[in-house]
């Protein structure tokens, strides 16, 4: 009986030092540098710009970076590895118009000045 315990405790130890080398990943969230978007107040790149960092979703503009953004954006410029997704409506719904990477849109047509939502993704 006491050599049934001792194996089934030896059993436990070596699993536990096993489970020790297979600690989670604890690094930041991933972030790829190719991926990110310049978002203006105004067509035109003019105004206040703002710079968002993919992959990354903004449910809402509110309070964005310190300031409200909501139905305010009217350029933007995306980074080499980069697609935004500029929805009309918070929570990513409604219209939605797709920005491709290393583009500079000068002006957003129906959406300029209607983004409620972002996605800023690093595929399409």
């Amino acid at each position: 009986m006491k050599l049934h315990i001792i194996a089934i405790l030896a059993l436990i130890s070596a699993a536990l030092s096993s489970c020790l080398n297979h600690l989670p990943n604890t690094s930041p969230a991933y972030y790829n540098p190719n991926c990110y978007a310049n978002i203006y107040e105004h067509s035109g790149f003019r105004g206040e710009v703002v710079q968002l960092q993919g992959p990354a979703t903004y449910s809402t503009l509110k309070g964005l970076k310190g300031r409200d953004w909501d139905n305010t954006i009217g350029s933007v410029q995306t980074g080499p590895g980069c697609w935004i997704v500029l929805y009309k409506d918070k929570d990513f719904k409604d219209v939605s118009k797709v920005i491709g990477p290393n583009t500079s849109a000068s002006d957003l047509g129906e959406m300029n000045d209607q983004a409620e939502s972002i996605r800023v993704l690093d595929r399409p």
